[in-house]
């Protein structure tokens, strides 16, 4: 269940600036920003979303360092910039600062923490392990494909144990390139966009710019320990957004549907009941079962003679029964042409 000086040659980096592109016909009004650069497509990206700004109207510094202040912001301006109420949660985070809005908001989220002597460190670097954790955490951590993705890496050895499954996770994802990966130097304004760009088109960012106000929401007619990242988010072709509370890799059958009119949250409705059990048992994930044997098993449960015309598989967590469920349906067609369906359940 899930209960987180600028570098010469960046792993993000993929190739150098022609200063001869400085062009003003372009999407984003910042003059220090060429247009075939690496970086040009993915600060425009997260420009046009909102999520990013210069340091002034037309200057954007793509090579500055992000401090742990600007992730706050920007990851609270991809999340739709909600109300929130101030907390000194940090003695050095005062009320009314350009950055304020955002930690208080990862502080209540849980998404980016401060240190044991009570500050937050506003104006610190935020590395690139450090950066790529928190949105690994906001993923929802899920599991990654080859634990060696990081081995063609000449610098693995350097990845922070902490940082290893969201370092691999942003590598699969594409977030980081290069023969190098520098986990510990600082991350740029520029490097950040760019993985900001692709969790975006990554995930859906309807529900990810609106999970900000629905999480409000939630907290303050649900459940007041409500934490995103334990669930899944998506919407629907009828505009709603859906959570779904994961269990391990699992959606479960429990969750909340935000009823939107647009990008405007009219409502939010519970989905299912969490059992109270859930909280208090130790449920595990069962071996993996892949998709042949569950097929294999489905297949030899109906006697038939009929050819397999479609088969698919939903894998769940039922919260009413705390059990792991696979729904096998397979559509047969027999010999005059006819379709019929059989639903074959296991659960563990």
């Amino acid at each position: 269940m899930r209960k987180f000086a600028s570098f010469a040659v960046s792993v993000i980096l993929a190739s150098s600036i022609s200063v001869s592109a400085f062009a003003l016909d372009k999407t984003v009004p910042f003059i220090d920003i060429a247009n075939n650069s690496w970086y040009y497509s993915y600060i425009s990206d997260v420009y046009k979303k909102g999520i990013i700004s210069g340091t002034s109207e037309n200057i954007f510094e793509p090579d500055v360092t992000l401090t742990r202040g600007m992730a706050a912001s920007l990851i609270y301006r991809m999340y739709g910039s909600p109300d929130i109420k101030y907390s000194k949660y940090f003695s050095d985070v005062a009320d009314g600062e350009w950055y304020t809005d955002g930690i208080t908001w990862a502080k209540d989220n849980g998404i980016i923490s401060g240190y044991d002597d009570g500050t937050f460190s506003p104006d610190w670097a935020m590395t690139v392990e450090q950066f790529a954790s928190v949105l690994y955490r906001l993923a929802g951590e899920p599991e990654i494909g080859n634990s060696n993705a990081l081995s063609k890496y000449s610098d693995n050895f350097m990845v922070s144990s902490y940082a290893k499954q969201a370092m691999i996770w942003a590598s699969e994802k594409g977030m980081l390139a290069g023969d190098t990966l520098h986990p510990t130097s600082a991350i740029t304004r520029a490097e950040a966009a760019k993985m900001l760009s692709i969790f975006t088109e990554t995930y859906d960012y309807k529900a990810i710019k609106n999970m900000g106000e629905i999480s409000s929401y939630i907290k303050e007619n649900y459940d007041s320990t409500f934490d995103m990242t334990d669930y899944s988010y998506s919407s629907d072709s009828d505009g709603s957004i859906y959570l779904a509370y994961m269990v391990g890799e699992y959606k479960s059958t429990f969750g909340y549907r935000a009823v939107m009119s647009g990008d405007k949250l009219m409502r939010v409705e519970m989905i299912g009941k969490m059992n109270p059990y859930f909280l208090s048992s130790d449920i595990k994930e069962p071996e993996y079962i892949s998709d042949d044997e569950l097929f294999k098993i489905a297949l030899e449960s109906y006697d038939t003679e009929c050819s397999v015309y479609e088969k698919n598989i939903t894998r769940y967590f039922n919260m009413s029964t705390l059990k792991f469920v696979f729904d096998v349906e397979i559509t047969y067609v027999d010999d005059n042409g006819a379709y019929f369906t059989n639903l074959f359940r296991y659960e563990i």
